[in-house]
């Protein structure tokens, strides 16, 4: 969504006819004379002077601005626009979920941001102000300050404001964190930019301008100011910065500093104390990989790239969700950066490459783009520069794509294409719909684009490779603006491409509504496909198809996309076997699951879970078989060895109704026929002498219902499971019964996300047929993990269950970076008290009797790591006894993802 907005004021006279001349002669020499007074005053950047004290103590920065402002547009101004970025934080964010939450809030929770401004004068006098309405609920993003009198074409006007910004506690580009201050534009109220017609653009970067800072400490400071650093500041200093969108502050008690000379030039980097750091790996230190990696990304620039003019300042922060940030004198980049498995830092070093480029062409890039075009021409540029820096540096490097396709029998790979749950995604995966999901960076909080490179892409695809690398090296540094030296270099008008690409991202759909396959004419096959679009507003983009025999053979084909379908032709001397749209998915689609036909065989393998215990132990995993893409329906093969015996299961899944996200489905249906070998060592410690043995074969029928997108730390669960088996001599069986129950789980935040309330009610029933009996290895045990924690898995055996249990989950603050060989990297931790009870017996109204019930209390405790530095998981160990007999053994239990 783009925004502007218009409030000019028409001048009106009343005349006679006889006048009409003269006054007509008049108002054209007045317009020429305007022009020219706005032409004049047109190449002159808006100013700003702002004095300005930081302090620990919220508001967190306090100051006064004056900006003055030129009307630059052909018609009279009423009212000029301030706009108030960080009231984009007064209210939670809605895009925050289960998974991403660690890395936005350091302590879970919410906490507002937000500006409060007093005193607004225009040319010293006292101005009446409004809400910015239009652009989000209240608190407002912007004020209108209405002027006394229109302001003329080329005349000028100073807005005077004091303000006070509350940053809040959050990562990125605008919070505070471990004493560290980061807000990366827009902490004071600035004016946007105004258009030819008097708009004011709201929606775009704020205007190219000038800054004069008279910045003061209340306490001991360090201070980065768009790549200038000013150490221990208490009294006021001063700073000039020159042609830049907006101001870029980053404050800490201290910084440490490293020089790095390359080829003549100087880099600065600067960094935080470790807190809470510690790593064991043989090798260079991180800040010497960093070192390496920055000197590596200056020496091997691409030839459009500048050499820096002066030191080239990089900066790290408290960045979590994305690995870097523009900060227009500075690049600022994670603390975290490059502090993952030496396979994966190529990825992470290749978009740090892209900041740099990014602030190497910053100024030629600001100098010549409007502000509406600066953030996603510098980014996709600096992108494109970053991807030849790569192939040049990694020639030997697999993309993130080979990856997949090497290791995609894996589903923890196969969902990275589908569903990536990590943080810094963009190093690893370049298809994203929206620059900004959250909305918080200064350029684009107002704003739904894709990002600049992906909009280059769109290019790539409509030009070609030679006249695109062609408009890439012409027009990275050049001074036309970017869309006009496109178009002079590829000889193309476009104009409504980007009018189709520069505003949000349509949800599109590519499939096939017909396909012939092999009609034979004399030694050829003729193959005719049509290819159907389905987008939420109307696109025109190319789309490659590519036809494939059982040999290896291809042909490709495109679709220039004009239309709705489009219906393609070829002829082969070999006999096709599959067609496939866009074979290197160079095409951002809502799903893929039809874009093949017949569909793509896929085999996936999973670990279901993992469970250790003094009493028990446990491992199953699961092979999947199903079309690539398709989530909704497979066929499972499910193995799993405890201490009850070895068995396997395989049957058709279903999975249908709302999306969790896209390869989950909150209703899951499963059909299976399992076989078991039974461990004839289990048995009831109460009847040590009762063995059963042999196997059981039987049909089994599941239904899960959850709406969990992060099984790490599930705050608002709801997950049902409802299951029947029936086992039976006439399908191979020793044994005749049948088994039946359901389960409930939810979790529900108490006072704060750091702590979860988390219950469970599982009630189940087996019953015998004929004279057979249920065997030891399929009743239900009082004890173990899945069910009370603290009493042995055999102590108690029966027919019939009902358990209880509730846990609290409360997560440990501040976060650690506790590093073992860069493959586990621990990053906070989690104390669990606990309490179990129920009882099981062979009676099954018994078991709602709560006279009888057992009780199992503990103490757990989970860790939650980075596999490989950069994929989030967890662990979690307990500890626990019964205590409504005499004090039991102490049980310990170990497992992954969640207890229940």
């Amino acid at each position: 969504m783009a925004h502007h907005l218009s409030r000019g004021n028409s001048l009106n006279s009343s005349t006679t006819q006889n006048s009409k001349p003269k006054i007509q002669n008049s108002r054209a020499l007045t317009a020429a004379l305007l022009l020219i007074a706005s032409a004049a005053h047109a190449h002159a950047l808006p100013q700003s002077k702002l004095t300005v004290t930081l302090s620990w103590d919220e508001p967190q920065i306090r100051g006064a601005i004056d900006t003055t402002v030129t009307n630059t547009s052909s018609v009279p101004l009423g009212e000029v626009v301030l706009m108030l970025f960080p009231n984009r934080f007064a209210t939670p964010d809605t895009g925050v979920n289960d998974w991403n939450r660690p890395y936005v809030y350091p302590g879970e929770d919410f906490e507002p941001g937000g500006i409060a401004v007093s005193n607004v004068r225009a040319d010293g006098v006292v101005a009446v102000t409004t809400p910015l309405d239009g652009i989000a609920p209240p608190p407002s993003y912007g004020l209108r300050v209405l002027l006394s009198s229109p302001l003329r074409p080329g005349g000028q006007a100073t807005i005077h404001a004091d303000f006070a910004t509350r940053v809040p506690l959050r990562f990125g580009t605008f919070g505070e964190f471990q004493e560290t201050l980061t807000a990366l534009g827009g902490w004071y109220p600035y004016v946007p930019a105004l258009d030819a017609e008097g708009r004011w653009q709201v929606g775009a970067p704020p205007p190219l301008s000038d800054f004069a800072v008279d910045i003061a400490a209340a306490t001991r400071l360090e201070v980065q100011l768009n790549g200038r650093w000013f150490a221990a500041i208490g009294a006021p200093v001063h700073a000039e910065v020159a042609s830049v969108h907006y101001l870029t502050l980053i404050a800490a008690p201290e910084f440490l500093r490293e020089e790095i000379e390359v080829g003549g030039s100087r880099i600065v980097y600067y960094r935080r104390p470790a807190v809470r750091s510690d790593r064991i790996a043989p090798g260079p230190t991180q800040v010497e990989i960093m070192r390496d990696a920055l000197a590596e990304i200056v020496a091997q620039r691409p030839a459009a790239v500048p050499a820096p003019a002066g030191d080239l300042v990089v900066v790290e922060a408290p960045l979590r969700l994305d690995l870097t940030a523009p900060g227009e004198g500075m690049a600022v980049i994670s603390d975290r950066s490059l502090k993952v498995l030496w396979l994966v830092r190529p990825f992470e070093q290749a978009q740090l490459a892209q900041a740099v480029y990014e602030e190497l062409l910053r100024p030629s890039v600001a100098a010549r783009e409007p502000a509406a075009d600066y953030a996603w021409v510098g980014e996709g540029t600096s992108y494109e520069m970053a991807r030849r820096y790569y192939s040049k540096a990694f020639a030997d490097n697999r993309s993130v794509q080979s990856w997949i396709e090497l290791f995609n029998i894996f589903a923890i790979v196969d969902r990275f294409e589908v569903a990536p749950k990590i943080p810094f995604v963009g190093a690893f995966f370049e298809k994203q719909p929206t620059a900004d999901p959250l909305h918080e960076r200064i350029s684009t909080y107002t704003s739904d684009l894709p990002p600049g490179h992906v909009v280059f892409g769109k290019l790539h695809q409509l030009v070609g490779d030679e006249t695109f690398q062609r408009v890439i090296t012409a027009c990275a540094g050049a001074q036309l603006a970017w869309r006009a030296c496109a178009a002079r270099e590829s000889g193309r008008d476009l104009d409504a491409f980007f009018a189709q690409w520069l505003q949000p991202y349509p949800a599109i759909n590519y499939s096939f509504s017909e396909v012939e396959l092999n009609e034979c004419q004399g030694d050829q096959y003729l193959d005719r496909v049509t290819v159907r679009r389905e987008s939420s507003r109307p696109i025109v983009e190319p789309v490659p198809v590519q036809l494939r025999s059982i040999g290896g053979e291809k042909i490709d084909l495109r679709w220039d996309g004009a239309g709705d379908t489009g219906e393609l032709t070829a002829r082969a001397p070999f006999r096709v076997q599959q067609a496939v749209i866009d074979p290197d998915r160079v095409l951002i689609e809502t799903t893929r699951a039809d874009g093949a036909v017949p569909p793509e065989p896929q085999l996936i393998l999973d670990t279901a879970a993992v469970e250790v215990s003094s009493t028990e132990f446990g491992f199953s995993g699961v092979a999947v078989a199903r079309g690539r893409y398709d989530y909704r329906k497979d066929f499972a093969f499910f193995g799993a060895y405890t201490n009850r015996g070895i068995g396997f299961a395989s049957g058709p899944r279903y999975h249908w109704g709302e999306m969790i996200d896209a390869a989950d489905y909150r209703n899951n249906l499963y059909a299976f026929y399992t076989v078991q070998a039974l461990d004839k060592s289990f048995v009831d410690d109460r009847n040590p002498s009762v063995r059963t043995s042999g196997h059981i074969n039987g049909l089994g029928v599941r239904y899960d219902y959850d709406n969990i997108l992060s099984y790490d730390n599930p705050t608002h669960e709801v997950q049902v499971q409802l299951y029947a088996d029936w086992y039976d001599r006439g399908i191979g069986s020793d044994y005749n019964f049948a088994d039946w129950g359901g389960s409930l789980v939810m979790t529900h935040p108490l006072w704060s996300y750091r702590t979860i309330l988390a219950g469970q009610i599982f009630n189940g029933f087996s019953e015998p047929f004929g004279t057979s009996v249920v065997p030891n290895q399929s009743l239900y045990s009082l004890g173990g993990s899945r069910s009370i924690r603290g009493i042995g898995a055999e102590a108690e055996l029966a027919r019939n269950i009902f358990v209880v249990r509730a846990e609290l989950r409360h997560t440990l603050f501040d976060e650690v970076d506790l590093n073992l060989l860069d493959l586990l990297v621990l990053r906070r931790f989690q104390v669990r008290p606990f309490v179990d009870t129920g009882q099981v017996s062979n009676s099954a109204g018994a078991v709602y009797d709560p006279s009888g019930y057992a009780v199992g209390v503990g103490l757990g405790f989970g860790a939650f790591y980075d596999f490989m530095g950069f994929f989030p998981s967890l662990v979690y160990l307990e500890v626990a006894t019964r205590v409504d007999t005499d004090p039991g053994d102490v049980q310990v239990l170990f497992g992954t993802r969640q207890s229940f």
